[in-house]
């Protein structure tokens, strides 16, 4: 309800405004306050009565103060930087008489810009207190309203409104949500595809050879979606690709590898490498020239140096350092034996020499191939990039077309249809602003840029367009740059840091540092001051964390004493004792530490290790609640704490925060997780869509049991086996409808008119209707977390009302669309059913914390590993090197990773990291009082020790940790771990404790705890003994009964060749396989081009089995071009470039018999595929056969399984004729070629089945060529 009253000398344009304000936010006005000649009105919710001025700091005063030049201000965690820049905008308007509108505010979020707005407000409302009669302040209130106070889209979408005559645009263009454009971007490419495949595009098909297997496309199809989005970041796109891809021509440009961009990043990281190994071993050669007892061990290591030195020295010189490192292959520098020797150092020398060596594996691994070598791999590359890169500009132009047909536009159109109107080239080909642009630089005395780490190069531009050039006010903290999954360039910030001046002279362009917190205790910001100390770097974080950066305490708490604020890091240690190979605290072992390529290895979470540690963090929550532990409150003062004082952060709170919520729920506790990942998953939704499935198509069993199960059939399990005993072979809806119930009548009923009322009623309505007739709604309200349910399925309701206002129709468009989400690995938001002021906890991603602030902060999961996942794609991508892609000969059956792609990996995974630092601050700096840090980890003990071995190791030549050892470890706990070691326990037991809980221990203790469950078997066995003869019967019935089908239970549904070979080959299911009819080939394998084969060992010196001999005579057969001739020699060259690509291993290319292959290209066959119209090589399929033509068993359970499995060779001879052809490489002896039939022939049939369906014609003729006979076997069909 809304109260007005009379107010005759209240003026008229602050009466309107607030009308406006109150109407558009329903905000009540509630009492007046009479100021000399006029009212003002305090708004209930908005007023907050400030009590004395603000007291500035000397760097705040001089951000709000400072004028005349470009100004960046680096503002810590928790500096007050929101209240500065609201405090500059207020001394633009009051002391420099600027208009409000005449200053562009950009913020991140619109909530963020709400919020400016509001203390915008706030502000000049207590400034007309302190002066009522100045008209400007009046004015102001009125320009608030129409100011550009807005997040970056927000402005580029007026600037497009204001100026769409500029550009090919309506005036009413829409901006379409993300979920309409994921739809629209499959449509098109659905169409685009389509188009290509009929009118056989050879490049097109030659991509499709290159990015996809199995003839799948959505790999491709993925791959242009993701560098269609990926360049959208760029000021002007198709350029951008243009010239990365142009970079792969650089034949006859560069003949030193070492001088391409790739090669410098390359070079950089094998410098670092031999940098730290040499380190080490001076390390350690230093330590044991006090014994003359050591001298040959010295001398070893004294040679390896002079072998590092060289290289290093040398580095700027590709090939000089190739051959070096193949000359070193053949050099022996064994680490000498010597038993009288017994001195310690002795084994630790060796240790660290041997740590060296492996490392110095990822030397030769990127110093692989000669310059020329390397250049025509990135060349080759060229040809296939080109052609991506068209399809990728293709799909641009026809996607924006689409969307002009559509008349809307997405959140990328915003920015680059925005800097079309303001950014223009000269003939030059310089950017230029346009008439637009200097109309917009001259409205604008100030451009304020908060979050400015938060930038991408489109937002650079479009706002440097604007300004004067010296007008820009830019606030943010580089070391909360989160956001490089969104293409944030830190480097902007960075450059500017670094650039500009904290002491500057006139009109140059200043640098200002807020550097006290106002937000934590003394303690929180002890502990962020000490981790990243140690650990952020130039190299690791972009910024050196010094106590330049270091946050100083700014805020004023009253003191406990009885409180315990030192931060609590709490270890569980996930160790299966009995399995404990550390049990021997005595026996010597070398320092754990982690290979690099382990990295990208995710860490298998177990289930019930993430339970035992949400139950801990529940448990630590209890102990907070019941122990009443204070809190420091604005406006209550010191109090007990609350639930909502407290926040669970996790790095990523998919799959994790649903057990978080499930276990401290079970203690009482209220919680809330903002986990919109898993709507889509949620209960009441699968339902919903099952049944939306079967009324649109009925013959889907899953869907059609899904809804019989629930509430709205409410079947039993009996009701269910019941209706499928009434037809056992058809579809489940067959089924059913020859069953003749009540419940099924009733039931099939609802459906038949829920699928009448889909025909006249929109989608939205229909959706609301199956509500209201099943009675869902109500059902799932009576459930745990009722009210987050019901609000979850009106949010269905209102996605399928904009599903249809955005021009898509029909229920079959629905549930696809909703596919495609799941498909892309997408989620629709979750309903929100709680406020900000609700007294509950919190479990939130850090990332979803940024800003926000809480008394106790528990970050959890810092024993998981980093994310590195994204490293291991076929095309990486880097804004300034362009492509990283893998090198693909699709004739040829080539695959592995380019220079271009390894040397952007080593700088995506240095990124990474540094975004985890990041991320890391952003976490420790939300806690205003207590921090808790919660995490899991095996063998935490052992670990913890190790960790001081591992900085001796890898020392560092200043205060900070060795930058290469932190990019070994692959957690937050690692980190944590190597700090608390660095630093020593008198140094940090002040700051932070560290506690290992063994997980037995603390699962006893929990058990202790929960109630005891009773035994459910004792149960039933009582009430069996209280039951009659008939029930009696009935309950032996069914504790007897037998499943139908036992014969097929081992039958798979799907196997592989590889599958049928591995049951027929193990000893330990020799009795389950004995029916199985014909046999595989030892060697033969579902090969992939997309893998090493899986024979490649590191083991340079394990012994090479014949299965793996015989691989490796196919894979030499498979990389044959039998339109050539081949000598022994060329043959020899063939097997060094497969061991160059290290696609294979020096032992492995010194067993392969030349002879055999030699002779290959002497027999009739050759002679035939050099004649032969067509050669198809490693040909997968699939193909559906019955289980009888493996198994031995009965006519009625003879169901289909689908075998895959990969075919050598098969090609059309100069006649015409299909020939299939197996190669075999098995021991048979002469005249016993026979043999060799028996075993092989159904599997050549099988074959042969699978290429006659494909083919769509017969198989002429089918051979088994015996590699170790060299000889061509005939089946006969």
């Amino acid at each position: 309800m809304y109260i007005f009253f009379s107010v005759p000398e209240l003026h008229i344009e602050i009466l309107l405004f607030l009308i406006y304000t109150g109407t558009r936010n329903k905000i009540q006005l509630q009492k007046f306050e009479k100021f000399r000649s006029f009212q003002i009105i305090a708004i209930e919710g908005k007023w907050k009565k400030i009590m004395a001025s603000v007291k500035w700091t000397d760097e705040q005063q001089a951000a709000i103060d400072k004028k005349g030049s470009n100004i960046l201000v680096a503002a810590a965690a928790g500096s007050g930087k929101t209240a500065v820049l609201v405090e500059r905008i207020i001394k633009k308007i009051i002391v420099d008489r600027v208009d409000i509108d005449k200053i562009l505010v950009v913020t991140f979020t619109n909530a963020a810009a709400a919020e400016m707005r509001e203390r915008i407000l706030e502000a000049i409302y207590k400034k007309i207190e302190e002066n009522p009669e100045d008209a400007n302040l009046q004015k102001q209130i009125i320009l608030l309203n129409k100011s550009s106070i807005c997040t970056i889209d927000s402005f580029c979408l007026d600037v497009i409104r204001n100026n769409f005559y500029e550009i090919d645009i309506s005036a009413n263009a829409r901006v379409a949500d993300s979920t309409e454009m994921l739809l629209l971007k499959q449509e098109v490419l659905d169409d685009m595809f389509e188009d290509k495949y009929i009118s056989g595009d050879k490049d097109f098909l030659d991509l499709i050879d290159t990015y996809t297997k199995y003839n799948k496309d959505e790999d491709l199809k993925e791959l242009i979606l993701k560098i269609y989005t990926y360049i959208q970041a760029s000021p002007f796109p198709e350029e951008w690709l243009n010239e990365k891809v142009e970079m792969f021509d650089i034949e006859g440009k560069y003949t030193n590898f070492s001088d391409t961009p790739w090669g410098k990043i390359i070079i950089k990281n094998v410098s670092d490498i031999l940098g730290n190994g040499i380190l080490k071993l001076e390390s350690i050669r230093n330590k044991m020239t006090r014994f003359p007892e050591l001298e040959k061990f010295i001398n070893t290591i004294n040679i390896d140096l002079v072998d590092y030195y060289f290289l290093k020295d040398n580095l700027n010189d590709w090939d000089k350092c190739v051959n070096a490192i193949v000359a070193l292959k053949d050099k022996r520098n064994n680490w000498p034996t010597d038993k009288k020797v017994t001195n310690d150092l002795k084994d630790e020398a060796k240790n660290i020499r041997d740590s060296v060596k492996e490392e110095f594996k990822k030397v030769k691994e990127l110093l692989n191939c000669t310059s020329d070598e390397a250049i025509a791999d990135i060349n080759f590359m060229y040809n296939i990039l080109n052609k991506l890169k068209n399809i990728i500009l293709e799909f641009s132009e026809k996607f924006y077309q689409k969307k002009r047909e559509k008349n809307i536009m997405d959140f990328n159109d915003m920015e680059h249809l925005a800097l079309k109107i303001l950014v223009k080239k000269d003939e030059a080909g310089n950017v230029v602003k346009t008439e637009v642009a200097k109309k917009y630089e001259e409205k604008f005395e100030e451009i304020a840029i908060d979050e400015y780490q938060d930038s991408n190069l489109v937002q650079e531009y479009i706002l440097t367009s604007v300004s004067k050039g010296n007008n820009v006010f830019m606030v943010g903290d580089v070391k909360q740059s989160i956001y490089k999954f969104r293409q944030a360039r830190p480097q902007l910030f960075i450059e500017k840091y670094n650039k500009y001046k904290l002491e500057p002279e006139a009109g140059e362009d200043r640098k200002i540092q807020l550097f006290k917190n106002f937000r934590s205790r003394e303690n929180v910001l002890n502990i962020t001051n000490m981790v990243f100390e140690d650990i952020m770097s130039k190299e690791l974080g972009d910024i050196d964390y010094n106590t330049n950066e270091y946050l100083n305490l700014g805020a004023s708490y009253l003191e406990i004493p009885e409180q315990d604020y030192t931060t609590d890091i709490e270890i569980i240690d996930t160790s299966d004792e009995d399995n404990d190979i550390w049990k021997d605290e005595n026996s010597e072992q070398s320092v754990y530490i982690p290979l690099e390529e382990d990295s990208n290895d995710a860490e298998q979470e177990r289930v019930e290790d993430v339970v035992l540690e949400a139950r801990f963090v529940a448990k630590k929550i209890k102990e907070l609640i019941d122990s009443k532990y204070q809190v420091i409150d604005k406006k209550e003062g010191k109090r007990n704490i609350r639930y909502k004082d407290i926040a669970i952060l996790l790095r990523s709170i998919t799959g994790i925060a649903n057990v978080y919520e499930k276990e401290i729920s079970m203690l009482g506790i209220p919680v809330y997780s903002d986990s919109s990942g898993e709507y889509l998953q949620s209960i009441e939704i699968e339902t919903i869509m099952s049944l939306l499935r079967i009324i649109n198509n009925p013959m889907q069993d899953i869907p059609l049991v899904t809804v019989m199960r629930s509430p709205i059939g409410n079947f039993t399990d009996n009701e269910l086996i019941e209706i499928r005993l009434n037809d056992r072979n058809s579809n489940f809806y067959e089924a059913l409808i020859k069953t003749d119930t009540p419940k099924v009548r009733k039931f099939l009923q609802l459906l038949e008119e829920l699928r009448n009322d889909e025909q006249y009623m929109a989608l939205d309505e229909w959706i609301w209707n199956i509500y209201t007739k099943t009675g869902y709604m109500n059902y799932v309200s009576l459930m745990p977390n009722g009210n987050l349910r019901v609000s979850n399925l009106k949010m269905l309701f209102e996605r399928a009302k904009q599903y249809e206002s955005a021009s898509f129709k029909g229920l079959f468009n629905f549930i696809n669309f909703i596919d495609k989400i799941k498909f892309n690995s997408e989620d629709l938001t979750s309903a929100k059913i709680i406020g900000e002021n609700e007294d509950v906890v919190r479990i939130m991603s850090i990332h979803k914390s940024k800003g926000l602030e809480f008394p106790v902060v528990i970050l959890a999961g810092v024993g998981k590993q980093f994310n590195m996942q994204d490293l291991n794609e076929k095309i990486l991508l880097d804004q300034d090197l362009g492509l990283g892609p893998q090198y693909i000969d699709s004739e040829r059956h080539i695959e592995f990773k380019t220079l271009a792609k390894k040397a952007l990996a080593i700088k995506a995974k240095r990124e990474a990291v540094s975004e985890e630092m990041r991320v890391l601050y952003v976490a420790l700096t939300r806690p205003k009082e207590k921090l808790i840090i919660v995490g899991r980890q095996k063998d935490a003990n052992r670990k913890i020790t190790e960790k001081q071995k591992a900085l001796e190791v890898y020392p560092s030549d200043d205060s900070k940790i060795n930058a290469y050892l932190l990019q070994k470890y692959k957690t937050y706990l690692d980190w944590l771990e190597l700090i608390y070691e660095k630093e020593g326990v008198a140094k940090t037991e002040k700051i932070f404790r560290v506690n290992v809980h063994n997980k037995k221990e603390l699962l006893e203790n929990l058990k202790k705890e929960e109630k005891v469950e009773e035994d459910i078997y004792q149960k039933i066995i009582e009430n069996t003994k209280k039951a009659n003869k008939e029930e009696k019967q009935k309950i032996l019935e069914y504790l007897n009964w037998k499943y139908p089908h036992e014969e097929i239970e081992g039958v798979p549904t799907k196997t592989s060749v590889t599958k049928i070979k591995e049951m027929v080959n193990a000893e330990q299911v020799e009795e389950q396989t004995k029916n199985v009819k014909f046999a595989v080939e030892e060697t033969k394998e579902v090969r992939t081009i997309t893998q090493k084969p899986k024979f490649v060992n590191n083991n340079e010196n394990a012994k090479i089995s014949n299965a793996q001999k015989g691989t490796l005579m196919h894979l030499c057969v498979q990389k044959m071009n039998e339109k050539e001739e081949y000598t022994a020699e060329k043959i020899q060259e063939l097997i060094d470039g497969l061991k160059q690509k290290e696609i294979i291993s020096e032992a492995e290319a010194e067993s392969i018999n030349i002879s055999k292959l030699q002779g290959y290209t002497k027999s009739d066959l050759w002679q035939e595929l050099k004649d032969a119209k067509e050669i198809h090589k490693e040909k997968a399929f699939y193909i559906n056969v019955k289980a009888s033509r493996m198994y031995e068993i009965s006519k009625e359970n003879d169901e289909n399984i689908l075998v895959q499995g990969i075919i050598d060779l098969y090609y059309i001879d100069k006649d015409g004729k299909l020939v299939l052809v197996d190669y075999k490489t098995d021991y048979v002896e002469a005249g016993k070629e026979n043999e060799l039939v028996e075993k092989y022939k159904e599997q050549l049939y099988l074959y042969k089945d699978a290429l006659e369906k494909a083919l769509n014609r017969k198989v002429d003729r089918m051979w088994i060529y015996s590699l170790y006979l060299n000889e061509s076997i005939v089946i006969e069909k």
